[in-house]
């Protein structure tokens, strides 16, 4: 079987793929601050009150953990009209399904790093004449916004990955400009292989920065090595086939 690979195609219409770059970092900021708003309410909440008044909270959690991300767009956006008779638009809907599946999420992030605080440091603090507000500004914030960057950097990828389910609902995102490019010229395997490459790439740089913001962020700092340093330290011990300590 004789194949050509044809990746000028891609390369002559890579202004489309540009424009669906643009439109997929704005879903997936917009979906990050809006599910960052509601899953930090949701986990106070739940942390706050007994846990006959979180059942609702925890019924939304466990469907949209539990659920699709495209039946909760498909949901939003056909179904809810039918049964509030509110009419959206594409990308609010877009906007609403997604920012309600990384928040339900990332209230478990939150509610897990808040929980993670050692109690013993909180009641230090108040031994100290620290105030509520105080004991939460200066004690439980900072160590637990600490243990939850990896987490939150975990479900920003995620969302930078369920913003390709918005072509169902015709959104120009990176997804969609790709089935238009195929569909204009039936290259498939050349556009889907840059797509993802693109996406890989978005995926890679969150990361990358999330392990920043880690890095800066640390209230402990063992050594003074700088943060390439550590990062070639953290992938190497990654790829490193050799067991890391004791098992």
């Amino acid at each position: 079987m004789n194949f050509e690979f044809r990746f000028d195609i891609v390369w002559n219409n890579f202004p489309l793929l540009l424009e669906g770059i643009q439109t997929t970092i704005v879903l997936s900021l917009l979906t990050m601050a809006l599910g960052t708003i509601i899953g930090l309410f949701v986990a106070i909440i739940r942390l706050r009150v007994r846990r006959a008044y979180a059942v609702p909270l925890i019924i939304y959690v466990e469907v949209f953990r539990g659920t699709p991300g495209l039946i909760q767009i498909v949901w939003i956006y056909y179904c809810l009209p039918i049964v509030t008779g509110l009419q959206l638009d594409a990308i609010t809907s877009l906007v609403i399904a997604m920012a309600l599946n990384v928040g339900s999420y990332l209230s478990e992030v939150f509610r897990a790093g808040i929980q993670g605080v050692d109690k013993g440091h909180i009641e230090a603090a108040a031994a100290l004449g620290f105030k509520p507000g105080q004991i939460t500004r200066r004690v439980v914030v900072p160590q637990a916004a600490y243990r939850m960057i990896p987490a939150i950097g975990n479900v920003f990828v995620s969302a930078i990955k369920l913003s390709s389910l918005c072509s169902v609902l015709g959104m120009s995102e990176l997804m969609y400009q790709g089935q238009i490019i195929i569909a204009n010229f039936f290259r498939p395997i050349e556009v889907f292989t840059v797509v993802a490459v693109i996406y890989l790439i978005m995926a890679y740089s969150t990361s990358l920065f999330m392990m920043y913001l880690e890095w800066k962020l640390a209230w402990v700092k063992r050594d003074n090595k700088s943060f390439w340093q550590s990062f070639k330290n953290i992938s190497r011990s990654a790829f490193s086939l050799k067991p890391q300590g004791d098992i």
